[in-house]
């Protein structure tokens, strides 16, 4: 009775109902969180750390995040932070000098921070005196006075000066430079020594004047590095009269270098004067200057400017000559969804506190559309806010209080398009006609971007991307990703590999080809998102509409250029995204149970290898699965295997599907006049490897179904249990058999060693195309046959280098690049993989270079096709050198095609390869159990 009582409060304390009641007691995680759905996509903010959401990294940066520095606007919703001290934010900004960033932005923006200060520098406060005694400059006994007895000062005058405490700033070479800070709480006294350093010899007047002018100068650099008033000076062009007066107090404080100074010397000198003498260029916010190299990236190339005709430039000329607040704000409005926007809730304090002038003056220049072009209701009604579209509705006796927004929308739609009854049929006299007009008057002021220089900005963009792709959400959003990772690398967070980017091949001839490619991707992304939603008939029109205009684009124009591409460039052509979007069509026409025009466009596609040959697996594994099961057509079934298993283009995985699909029907009693054909088809063999089981409890979740849990104690004495995945219960049991190293990590441990042992293979110079943006992650040949082939050299002799080196040379070789390369992007290394160099050294050591070889080189062959199906863990002993590689499988889960030819492989190699399988024991079981099965193929 006591036993089942302790169960029951057992079963109470899991409860996800009492979710609340625990968190408030154990201040900890609830177990839900197990369970709960997966967060919307978030990026963590390059300045403070912070995970926001994709596409609110822009209003977080301007008006949240309290570490960003926003050069030339005002700080908008910034409250509740503290102002850093200007000693903390020197230390932050020397920080960021030393952050390496990309090496493609060798042109620095004229308007960046002032510059830092040496990190030799030594910073000495002195005592300059009242301000009239430094604004007197007409008796040369004064200066002697001071010069004589600086510490003669009263004290009444320099408690009564109305100047900041100056700082004197001296670098290693001996020259001094006053800055101002705010003024301490109380006045310390100075050294002896300090009053020589202050001394001021004399020099002619011409010299003198320029010696205040560079002071005044340095004073303004420096006061805003310490106090961060970026926005005064971008206010002001000249200097105020607090500004000219301090400037001059600098000046008398300032020493003159020595007057033995060579032509040269004097040359650079003035120089130096002349610029500080310029007023400074005003600072442009992150967002803009982002926009601006990317347009100066893609048109500084002479074939991307003949993508451009004239009127395209021209929108590209007016908009350089637009204000500069008239440009924030149409990057700002480019980077949100194309839509109609109300005026009066554009809220852009960093810009202008009113921005009816500015947008004035992009409606005067083509670049915004006011309510007088907006003429489609729905665009009109998708506008108003709920509270105005009730409103709106009850004016024409629609809906309540309590109906959804969407629903009273669809029913002024359906009444939009009745007319009147007391009148003619005109387009006057329509109901839509009169809903729309008072729709827009609810609305007020309202604007959108004009179509035609957006789909210019949107090409630029896309061609800037190319590499890189972007889903529906961001090419509506104006490329938010790219703009994002571009302020990463300026702000030092975020650094690329070092290759040289050598264009060779066009891949667009002309501009109606890059549009007619900017359709197509758009068409794809339409069909994705509908396949996804599960909006299958909706899928059915988007399909059929882009399959006649693929048939309509092979029939007027000539696509010969796009077969005389590299295949890693022909990913980028028009008739690849078709191609895509008929494989999409596929599995739409299979949704909806059309068997027989699946059958048609498999074979279809498969009459072709310029387009997708990397699919070609996959289609021929449905075809084959088509008329085998729902046409029952096996002779033609078979024909579909025979000619799969032989086509080169068809890999390992696929392979063995195709081969294991033959072995099912030959044992159906359906297809026994078919055992000869099915005998004569080419095998694929495949040896099996241990398997071992274990048995542990499983944590009863709600509803039985995701990824089962299992619980393991918390201590030896069995107190407590821990909630873990699969995964965690089988490192676990491993780690108690002697494994004192593990990872969960997949095939990322792999590749991850694959990239740190490739480096310099994989970011090779010499290779025409393969790197056309600053900001590629890897080669474009990498996931295509043309990777091995182009380096082909290369790789053997890396492999044979890796198959002969010892232990030592293995480490030396991933400390190299682990030091050299460390958190750079690279799409294949994933720095967080392990949690030291040191560990990964280990593994090295115990996994041997022949082996660490023979897994490179196969990955380096046909990486597109190896990189899933690797081990799940991999455990070591660092004390003896041993290891395993163990896939895992959790109940009612099985082998994969992929999984089941790396493991082969992976024996072959030599390792030590296991399937650990896990098992329930039920709420008793807290036992383990293992036991040997040898499973046939």
């Amino acid at each position: 009775m006591a036993e089942r009582t302790s169960r029951g409060k057992l079963r109470r304390s899991l409860s996800l109902k009492n979710k609340k009641r625990q968190e408030a007691k154990a201040g900890s995680a609830s177990i839900s969180s197990f369970f709960s759905s997966q967060p919307p996509r978030s990026l963590a903010c390059p300045l403070c750390g912070q995970l926001v959401p994709r596409f609110k990294i822009n209003d977080h940066i301007d008006l949240q995040c309290q570490n960003f520095d926003r050069g030339g606007g005002t700080v908008g919703g910034s409250t509740g932070g503290n102002d850093a001290s200007p000693q903390s934010e020197l230390d932050q900004r020397e920080e960021d000098t030393q952050t390496k960033t990309s090496p493609y932005f060798k042109k620095k923006i004229c308007d960046q921070t002032p510059r830092d200060i040496n990190s030799k520098t030594v910073v000495r406060a002195i005592g300059l005196g009242s301000l009239s005694s430094k604004l007197s400059r007409h008796d040369r006994s004064k200066h002697a006075e001071v010069r004589d007895k600086p510490d003669q000062m009263s004290d009444a005058e320099s408690t009564s000066s109305s100047q900041k405490e100056n700082v004197q700033v001296e670098d290693s070479s001996g020259s001094v430079v006053c800055t101002s800070m705010e003024p301490p709480a109380a006045s310390a006294p100075l050294p002896a020594e300090r009053p020589a350093q202050v001394e001021l010899p004399s020099e002619p007047p011409a010299k003198l004047t320029r010696r205040k002018k560079k002071a005044a100068s340095s004073v303004r650099g420096k006061k805003a590095k310490y106090e961060g008033q970026r926005e005064s000076e971008e206010a002001s062009s000249g200097l105020g009269p607090e500004e000219s007066s301090g400037g001059q107090q600098e000046a008398d404080a300032s020493p003159s270098p020595p007057d033995t100074l060579t032509s040269e010397e004097v040359k650079e000198q003035r120089q130096r004067e002349d610029s500080a003498e310029r007023p400074a260029a005003p600072s442009l916010p992150y967002y803009l200057r982002n926009f601006q190299t990317v347009l100066h990236a893609v048109l500084e190339n002479e074939d991307n400017r003949t993508l451009f005709n004239q009127e395209d430039m021209s929108a590209v000329h007016g908009f350089q000559r637009l204000s500069v607040m008239a440009q924030k704000l149409y990057v700002r409005l480019f980077q949100r969804k194309l839509k109609w926007l109300q005026v009066n809730k554009l809220d852009y304090g960093e810009i202008s506190s009113d921005l009816g002038p500015v947008a004035q003056e992009l409606v005067q220049l083509g670049f915004l559309q006011t309510e007088n072009d907006l003429e489609d209701l729905g665009e009109a009604l998708d506008l108003l806010p709920a509270p105005e579209l009730k409103a709106l509705a009850k004016t024409f006796h629609l809906g309540s209080s309590g109906i959804q927004k969407q629903q009273l929308v669809d029913g002024l739609l359906r009444l939009s398009r009745q007319r009147s009854f007391f009148s003619l049929a005109s387009s006057e006299s329509k109901v839509g006609t009169v809903i729309l007009k008072r729709a827009k008057q609810l609305a007020g002021s309202c604007v959108r971007l004009s179509r035609g220089p957006r789909a210019v900005f949107s090409r630029i963009l896309l061609l800037f991307s190319l590499t890189d792709t972007m889903d529906e959400e961001e090419m509506a959003a104006g490329g938010q990703n790219q703009l994002f990772t571009i302020l990463l690398v300026n702000s030092g967070r975020l650094a690329f590999p070092d290759y040289t980017v050598q264009r060779v091949a066009k891949v667009f001839r002309d501009r109606e080809d890059l549009i007619r490619y900017e359709a197509s991707m758009r068409a794809l992304l339409e069909v994705t998102l509908a396949t996804q939603a599960g909006q299958w008939e909706q899928a059915l029109e988007l399909y059929t509409a882009a399959k006649g205009a693929w048939c309509q684009l092979r029939l007027n124009h000539d696509l010969s250029h796009q077969e005389e591409l590299p295949v890693f460039l022909r990913s980028f052509t028009t008739g690849w995204a078709y191609t895509r979007i008929l494989s999409r069509g596929v599995e739409i026409l299979q949704r909806l149970r059309r068997y027989e025009e699946a059958v048609e466009e498999l074979q279809a596609l498969l009459k072709q290898s310029v387009y997708c040959p990397d699919s070609r697996g996959r289609w021929w594994d449905r075809l084959a699965l088509n008329l085998h099961q729902h046409l029952k057509k096996s002779d033609q079934a078979i024909c579909a295997i025979r000619e799969g298993l032989s086509d080169p283009l068809v890999r390992t995985g696929h392979k063995l599907s195709l081969h294991q699909r033959a072995l099912r029907m030959k044992e159906a009693p359906s297809c026994k006049k078919y055992r000869l054909q099915l005998r004569e088809l080419p095998t694929v063999q495949v040896q099996d490897v241990k398997h071992v089981t274990i048995r542990g409890q499983l944590f009863p979740h709600e509803g039985g179904t995701g990824k089962s849990r299992f619980l393991i104690p918390e201590s030896e004495e069995g107190e407590g249990s821990i909630i873990c995945s699969v995964e965690e219960f089988c490192l676990d049991h491993y780690r108690q058999l002697g494994f004192d190293q593990g990872i969960h990590g997949e095939g990322s441990t792999f590749s991850t060693l694959f990239g740190l042992l490739m480096w310099d293979i994989i970011f090779m110079e010499g290779i025409p195309d393969v790197f056309r943006n600053p900001y590629q992650t890897c080669p474009l040949d990498f996931y295509t046959d043309c990777f091995y082939e182009n380096r082909k050299e290369a790789i053997a002799s890396r492999v044979g280098l890796l198959q002969e080196a010892t232990v030592e040379t293995l480490r030396d070789m991933l400390q190299d690049v682990w030091e050299s390369q460390e958190g750079k992007v690279c799409s294949l290394v994933s720095w967080e993989r392990f949690s030291s160099l040191q560990q990964a050294q280990s593994l090295v050591a115990c996994l041997g270079g022949a082996f660490l070889g023979g897994v490179i080189d196969r990955m380096a062959k046909d990486y597109r096709h190896c990189r899933g199906g690797l081990p799940d863990l991999v455990v070591w002993n660092t004390s003896n050198n041993t290891y395993k590689l163990v896939e895992v499988k959790g109940p009612n889960d099985r082998l994969s095609q992929k999984q089941q030819i790396w493991l082969d492989e992976l024996q072959k190699l030599g390792a030590d390869v296991e399937v650990c399988h896990v098992t329930a024991t039920g709420a008793r079981g807290a036992r383990l159990e293992e036991t040997n099965i040898q499973a046939s193929n």
